[in-house]
């Protein structure tokens, strides 16, 4: 770890809002820090309501940085996923493959800082400490465990060479072989090479003090989020068995019809019904052979037009504005303006 500069001196510091101005009827102090005066800061906390997975809802992206811009400390908005291959179809977070903060923070690196060097990587078990003790029992019998870490990168800006520091606490929650791992927010410190300093970026991330009112509020309205997401997938669930038991229902309907020689125009009905319901399966069956075969998945715009892709690139397709696609893996990935993010034929 780069050590602090010789001639390092104690700052004079002040308080500064960060600002939530879209979550909420009115813009609302989400939490106030402590950074050294004259420093300035951007950002503040954003909300995306059109995912279903509520821990990637609240997205706070916030800098604070000298006011020649060469230092700064950022936070970068946190994650919520399943890990790769433990995912479950119930749970509406994406699968990715981070099974510890080390990879988790080389995935932060590469999509945030593309060509930067990783200088080392080193374990917080102080700050994974801190997270067990303040994390209440998780709930269900879930098994839980915690993992931190801080990752050191070099780079330049404007040909100057540059260090930072990436940091994030981790936890994973495991309930029936489900894995699904989490952070609320990443730290990333930078400064010129030689100037790095890690007790600055210590001093205004302990200094952090979050505001009871908006906590109150953002638990509440990701309480509402839960909750509107499992009702709606309840009644999903809820109309796929009333279907079933439909249908069921009229396949016996047809059967004691036939015993009591109902009339033809009832079998009739009940028969073209189940025929268009088997005809629906096959060309759905069908479609997924043929999707095996041809070692691709099937995706549609929102006009209702189809794209294939392979299976062998991401499993996310965005169509760019110039009517090429991309496909990535990259779940911080964000597609340019007027770009469009197909959706999986399931």
């Amino acid at each position: 770890m780069q050590p602090a500069p010789a001639t390092a001196v104690a700052q004079s510091e002040q308080t500064v809002d960060i600002i939530d101005q879209q979550g909420f009827d009115q813009a609302i102090t989400a939490a106030t820090a402590r950074v050294p005066t004259g420093w300035q800061t951007a950002g503040g906390v954003n909300w995306n309501r059109q995912t279903h997975c509520v821990g990637n809802q609240m997205r706070l992206e916030w800098v604070a940085s000298s006011p020649d811009g060469q230092q700064a400390l950022e936070i970068l908005h946190g994650f919520s996923w399943q890990i790769q291959g433990t995912q479950i179809q119930m749970n509406p977070c994406p699968a990715a493959p981070f099974n510890s903060t080390q990879s988790f923070l080389a995935a932060v690196v590469q999509q945030r800082r593309p060509g930067a060097h990783i200088v080392e990587y080193r374990d917080r078990p102080d700050l994974s400490q801190a997270a067990r003790a303040a994390t209440a029992q998780a709930p269900g019998g879930a098994r839980m465990h915690f993992d931190a870490g801080q990752m050191l990168i070099a780079y330049e800006i404007q040909g100057r060479p540059v260090r930072e520091l990436f940091s994030a606490s981790l936890s994973f929650s495991e309930m029936q072989g489900n894995v699904v791992g989490g952070t609320s927010m990443v730290f990333a410190q930078r400064a010129p090479e030689g100037q790095l300093d890690p007790k600055v970026g210590d001093r205004i991330t302990a200094s952090i003090k979050a505001n009871p009112q908006w906590v109150a509020m953002m638990q509440s309205a990701t309480r509402n989020a839960e909750q509107r997401f499992s009702s709606n997938q309840r009644q999903e669930i809820d109309r796929w068995h009333a279907s079933e038991m439909a249908r069921i229902n009229a396949q016996g309907a047809a059967d004691r019809a036939a015993i009591r020689s109902r009339t033809n125009a009832e079998v009739a009905q009940i028969y073209a019904n189940t025929n268009a319901n088997t005809q629906a399966t096959n060309d759905n069956i069908h479609r997924r052979n043929l999707e095996a075969v041809g070692e691709y998945n099937t995706y549609r715009d929102a006009n209702g037009n189809t794209v294939r892709a392979s299976i062998h690139g991401g499993q996310r397709v965005i169509r760019n504005p110039d009517g090429t696609y991309t496909t990535t893996n990259n779940p911080y990935a964000t597609p340019p303006a007027g770009a469009e993010e197909l959706k999986r034929v399931r």
